[in-house]
């Protein structure tokens, strides 16, 4: 049965290495420290009262994303003018800090935004530090007002450009998904799984008083915290296309479920007990 169960190990170990995730936060916490499910990043420590335990993503379509398994709860941030946001580390070393200006890669969020007070961007990551100058990128939801018409997708190189998305209206107290793809520059936007548009701007280098903020940035800027609910949250290092990213966001918030080929190991599996 040895041999089975270094079979399936390898298996799954693969199947974990190609999906190139290096960050995800299901937002599942009952209390406490906020937990990268990869194991990549150190936990982050809560700076105010989030909500835990709130409703996570239901099962239904949003845009090309359908959620047919969902699971797990999600993390209520918020009002913006109140700080509640988790920073990862006590240092700018972890594998989201690590990512470079030339670098490739994808992230994404869920989001259940509450109306704003003014216009604002609600950042479900950030790897600034309260200045500008000292670089780094943070992605979000730009609302140019508090009726949600007019929003973006805004993916921030700090002290260099913010950068948007084609708009597009969001209602208050619905599930949407964010994501934004990088390579080397290139900015690409998505909403619901469904391809925006695109824009060039590189990131400067990370400094050294830059931190991993989930909810908000660091500094507790008004104008880039969150006000509703994160849930599924995931840093890829990779340029994901419109399907993975459909795929992704789905998987981020459902109970999985064991693909053709898993299956195909475990009846193996089966065979290798009853041959012994």
């Amino acid at each position: 049965m040895k041999s089975a169960t270094i079979l399936l190990t390898f298996f799954l170990t693969a199947s974990l290495s190609q999906a190139a995730v290096i960050g995800s936060w299901t937002q599942d916490e009952t209390s406490g420290n906020l937990i990268d499910a990869t194991g990549n990043h150190p936990q982050g420590i809560a700076t105010g009262t989030p909500t835990y335990s709130t409703a996570g993503v239901p099962n239904g379509s949003y845009g090309s994303i359908a959620v047919t398994n969902a699971a797990g709860t999600s993390i209520d941030y918020g009002p913006s003018n109140v700080d509640e946001f988790f920073t990862v580390g006590a240092d700018n070393n972890n594998p989201t800090m690590n990512l470079l200006g030339t670098s490739s890669f994808t992230v994404m969020s869920w989001m259940n935004p509450s109306a704003p007070l003014g216009t604002t961007t609600y950042r479900p990551l950030s790897t600034g530090s309260a200045g500008g100058a000292d670089r780094g990128w943070g992605f979000g939801l730009r609302l140019n007002g508090t009726a949600g018409t007019g929003s973006t997708v805004r993916f921030t190189t700090y002290g260099i450009a913010d950068n948007d998305s084609s708009t597009f209206d969001v209602a208050f107290g619905s599930w949407v998904h964010l994501a934004a793809t990088y390579n080397n520059g290139t900015i690409s936007y998505f909403l619901n799984g469904n391809p925006l548009d695109s824009d060039t701007s590189v990131f400067g280098p990370i400094g050294s008083a830059n931190r991993l903020v989930i909810g908000g940035r660091l500094g507790g800027a008004d104008g880039d915290q969150v006000n509703g609910q994160l849930d599924g949250i995931r840093v890829y290092n990779s340029v994901l296309t419109a399907g993975e990213i459909q795929a992704a966001a789905a998987a981020a918030v459902s109970v999985p479920e064991p693909s053709t080929a898993l299956f195909g190991v475990l009846a193996g599996l089966g065979l290798l007990r009853r041959r012994r």
